[in-house]
């Protein structure tokens, strides 16, 4: 039996890199797994490994939920304002493929997608084939370094000397209406003044 070691890379950090040994025969169900136990992904989010061509060009989706239509039709056929759409690339679920289904190339390279809604892509290569051993347990994680760090992207603050002008209005009025607030707090109202009171 065979067994692929793949290098997984995080584009954004350089010190990170993993590679994993795995059975052909094995699925990338199993793979996603060990992936993520030693990445130490947060959540259990969808995820996706899509197949690629030398040039990391996709060419085919593996994806723990397969979310396509199954009929091939979308909602959007009949929009007219639409003369064209992108060519969808094949998806299918990840315990439904081996390893071995995909492997069309000796340096075969893969993108593995984990948390569409705050996207981290990793690159995968193939860069041996070995034979298994008998007393080894697969799949399994034979190099790390480096701890993944996810950093929050920083929320960019509104810069008010090249802001709209209604809107630093609007900020200074609101300003005024709190700090009005809080002086209408202290102040003690004696009851002998009347309203007619001139100044």
């Amino acid at each position: 039996m065979h067994v692929y070691r793949f290098r997984l890379l995080y584009d954004d950090q350089e010190e990170f890199l993993r590679d994993f040994d795995i059975l052909s025969s094995q699925t990338f169900a199993d793979f996603h797994n060990t992936i993520k136990q030693s990445v130490e992904l947060p959540g259990n989010e969808l995820a996706s490994f899509f197949v690629c061509d030398r040039n990391w060009r996709k060419k085919k989706e593996i994806t723990l939920i397969n979310m396509q239509n199954e009929t091939g039709s979308d909602e959007d056929d009949d929009d007219d304002r639409r003369s064209r759409k992108p060519a969808k690339i094949p998806t299918i679920e990840m315990d439904k493929v081996r390893i071995k289904d995909v492997i069309d190339d000796p340096h075969q390279r893969l993108l593995y997608e984990y948390d569409f809604l705050k996207t981290k892509v990793f690159f995968i290569e193939l860069t041996r084939i070995l034979e298994a051993g008998s007393k080894d347990q697969y799949p399994m994680c034979v190099k790390s370094v480096g701890k993944l760090t996810l950093q929050a992207p920083a929320v960019p603050l509104p810069d008010l000397a090249e802001g709209d002008e209604d809107d630093i209005a609007l900020i200074n009025e609101f300003d005024d209406i709190m700090n009005n607030e809080d002086e209408d707090d202290d102040i003690i109202i004696d009851p002998s003044l009347g309203q007619n009171t001139e100044w």
